[in-house]
């Protein structure tokens, strides 16, 4: 499947006889045929999609499927390397978009701006030493990728997106992955494009400022002051905006935006409920070690750095004595520093297969089959995550781990440490450490704790599936009450939390 399908026209030529034709007169004029009813379109567009692997075609499928069930006509355009044909799916897909990863030039947190920009990209700030500095830094990128010239080349995909399309009043258009700098290059495009006035919901998932930011007040005012002014020129259009966690919400209200935020649940995968039954396992398998899962590929929010010294710290207490065994998503061009060396032995067995081995390494590009198959076989889930990183911003993997009832291991002060303290806190279906040198004695404590933490981490999985269900975050988002009765509402979000 290449492109947008188009809606298929049944066109029958039918050979009449001629006698028929001669002798058979019509006993009144028909009436024209009408047109059929189209059902309104979900139009979800993320141009971070390049592969079927990955969250941000995961979040868009969920959506999707979603929509579907909600009673829309779903498609999504995705970044012009996405190949149609391995998606195995029935949805339309248009792979349109040249430029991706727009959030570079965010003033948040994973941005590299510092100053407001106009709906070119160029530096707005009132202070012409700061748009002088920004504009040297920007200067300091390939061509293809400075804010300018990726804002132009985003609006011209998404105009070619319109034309190909044609959106009408019904449809729905769900910009699945947003940010202050991508508002720029969808407002610049709607002051262009031919469209009717359409319903707008953006979701945003990236935090704006940490605690220790120095000048954290001062850039929220920027990015409320920047981001008001897109959505001001995105009228006549209504647009919604999405936070996938509290504390973002609330972030995004502190730099008065000027519309509401809305508080939606993540979408995860529902999976077939995994218990595992501990006591009724054969006693071959209690000598089995547990494996202990990294999911996700390692970046430098997620822990990347620290790795290394993990796997040093575990190696005496859990691996040389096949307790535990690590799997975990590696790049094979980077391994070498992530590995401590006296674990490189281990690493080419795992890579060559051997069952043996105290690591066990996935790739980094697994479909998204594979990878949910994956983390099936999980004991526990450790996050290495930066907490600052992570205080105002979701975690899908968190979220996929708890939603098979896999018991998990994260840092304090952060989102994945309220989740667990909303199940019950501490030693409940996981653990709260305060210092990454916690963890071995964590690990020994899951060991003999484990099958007390899997039952409550199986019953809490249960509610958690069904309030993080898709269809139950498009009923938060607004975009499911005219198809769907009350009773499809997980009980925690049957009202819009918009302040």
């Amino acid at each position: 499947m290449t492109g947008l399908r188009a809606a298929s026209t049944d066109i029958r030529f039918i050979a009449v006889p001629h006698s028929e034709v001669a002798f058979t007169m019509p006993q009144s004029t028909p009436s024209p045929r009408q047109p059929e009813k189209r059902s309104s379109r979900m139009i979800v567009v993320d141009d971070n999609v390049r592969c079927i692997g990955g969250h941000f075609y995961e979040l868009s499928n969920l959506l999707m499927t979603g929509a579907k069930k909600v009673g829309y006509d779903p498609m999504l355009a995705t970044h012009e390397t996405f190949d149609s044909a391995q998606a195995r799916t029935t949805f339309p897909i248009v792979p349109i978009f040249q430029t991706r990863r727009l959030l570079r030039w965010s003033m948040g947190v994973d941005g590299e701006s510092t100053v407001a920009r106009s709906l070119t990209g160029m530096p707005s700030d009132r202070s012409p030493w700061n748009r002088v500095v920004q504009s040297f830094r920007d200067s300091c990128v390939p061509p293809s990728k400075r804010p300018s010239r990726m804002l132009e080349t985003w609006k011209d995909n998404f105009l070619s997106l319109v034309e190909r399309i044609k959106p009408t009043s019904n449809d729905r258009l769900l910009i699945s992955t947003g940010d202050d700098f991508l508002m720029l290059a969808l407002a610049s495009a709607l002051q262009q494009a031919k469209l009717p006035s359409l319903r707008i919901d953006i979701i945003l998932h990236f935090a704006l400022t940490t605690d220790d930011q120095p000048d954290k007040q001062e850039r929220l005012k920027q990015i409320g002051r920047q981001t008001r002014q897109a959505i001001k020129l995105m009228g006549p259009h209504d647009v919604h905006l999405h936070a996938t966690t509290t504390s973002l919400a609330q972030q995004w209200r502190q730099s008065n935006v000027g519309t509401p935020i809305s508080v939606i649940p993540y979408p995860t995968r529902t999976r077939p409920h995994l218990e595992k039954q501990i006591a009724a396992e054969p006693e071959s398998n209690c000598k089995k070690p547990l494996k202990l899962v990294l999911a996700g590929l390692p970046r430098a929010e997620k822990g990347r750095e620290s790795i290394h010294d993990f796997l040093l710290d575990v190696q005496a207490m859990h691996l040389n004595n096949h307790d535990y065994q690590v799997s975990m998503q590696m790049p094979p061009q980077k391994w070498e520093s992530m590995i401590p060396s006296t674990l490189h032995g281990c690493y080419r067995k795992a890579m060559n297969g051997s069952a043996n081995s105290p690591l066990e390494v996935m790739t980094s590009d697994l479909s998204t089959d594979d990878y949910h198959r994956w983390l099936d076989t999980a004991d526990v889930g450790l996050f290495l995550y930066e907490p600052q990183r992570y205080k105002a911003r979701c975690s899908g993997v968190l979220l996929e781990m708890l939603g098979r009832g896999v018991p998990v291991i994260v840092p304090d002060n952060c989102w994945l440490a309220e989740q667990v303290r909303k199940a019950g806190g501490h030693r409940s279906i996981g653990f709260i450490y305060q210092d990454r040198s916690e963890i071995p004695d964590l690990m020994r404590q899951f060991k003999k704790h484990r099958p007390a933490m899997m039952e409550r981490a199986s019953a809490y999985a249960k509610k958690l599936q069904q309030q993080h269900d898709a269809v139950n975050t498009l009923r938060v988002m607004g975009l499911a009450s005219d198809h769907l009765a009350p009773d499809h509402l997980a009980p925690d979000h049957q009202t819009r939390n918009v302040a």
